[in-house]
């Protein structure tokens, strides 16, 4: 048999998922685990452009994301205070910090 603690753990939970899911149903939207880790990162998003061996910074995001996007692959990385690193591996790379690669994850291109 359950003992009566383990039923009232079990009640209080389907009780709270019940009123999850019944938010959810009138329309409430809940963050997700990317938004908000965006949204807790207080650095300044950074990005930054490489050719042969020049790097430049570039100031609009939004542009910043589509080259990445292009690029063959991203991986992490820890170089200069730049978290994540797009490119082919030879010719131009896009470096970037975590809040400009979170903000990336977010736009319906990535």
């Amino acid at each position: 048999m359950v003992s009566a603690r383990a039923l009232f753990i079990i009640n209080v939970s389907l009780g709270l998922l019940s009123v999850l899911l019944v938010l959810m149903l009138l329309g409430l939207k809940l963050p997700t685990l990317g938004q908000a880790q965006y949204a807790l990162d207080k650095e300044e998003p950074l990005c930054m452009i490489e050719w042969q061996g020049e790097r430049t910074m570039l100031d609009d995001i939004d542009r910043c994301c589509l080259q990445a996007r292009q690029q063959l692959e991203c991986r992490a990385q820890n170089k200069d205070n730049l978290d994540w690193m797009c490119g082919t591996g030879e010719g131009l790379q896009i470096q970037l910090n975590n809040k400009a690669y979170n903000y990336c994850q977010q736009q319906p291109y990535w």
